[in-house]
């Protein structure tokens, strides 16, 4: 097979995947790949889909790293993602600032325990990796909603439409 330029191996990569599909299905895909990025406006079509209307139906959240359905979750809206939706759900996004918010406060009283002798200078780099691990913890949603690939998603959606 031909080298592929890094630029256009997403889209070769989509398009491969999608061998059976009419262009129609896809082009959306293509066009938001291919499409010149502005500001914060990046966002790869990996980690959204659109339906045969062009409108978004899956989204993969940044934080569960799982897909989701933006009729059945609740995503903030952000005008300079191709979705125009943010890519945390609400969840995702509550989770994750809190987990910052508790990280940041943490490494703040690293100093105070070093000053107060609770906490040996050379252990210093162990709580803050300690720290960082305490905020990679991804925390479920209440509902359990999420699924790991697209195709279990859609498939749910499609049931919901159906019912």
């Amino acid at each position: 097979m031909a080298t592929i330029k890094k630029a256009y191996q997403g889209i070769v990569e989509l398009l491969q995947a999608n061998e059976g599909a009419k262009v129609s299905d896809v082009l959306q895909d293509v066009i938001d790949m291919a499409s010149a990025k502005t500001g914060a406006g990046g966002g790869k079509a990996t980690a959204f889909h659109r339906n045969e209307a062009g409108e978004v139906d899956a989204i993969k959240c940044y934080y569960h790293k799982l897909w989701m359905n933006p009729e059945v979750v609740e995503f903030g809206k952000k005008a300079t993602s191709p979705t125009g939706l943010n890519n945390m759900c609400k969840d995702g996004v509550s989770k994750w600032t809190k987990q910052q918010r508790e990280a940041k406060s943490q490494e703040a009283e690293l100093l105070g325990l070093v000053a107060s002798g609770e906490l040996a200078i050379e252990d210093i780099a162990g709580e803050q990796e300690r720290i960082a691990e305490d905020t990679a913890r991804i925390e479920p949603r209440e509902d359990g909603y999420g699924f790991e690939t697209l195709e279990e998603c859609i498939a749910d959606s499609e049931a919901r439409d159906s019912e």
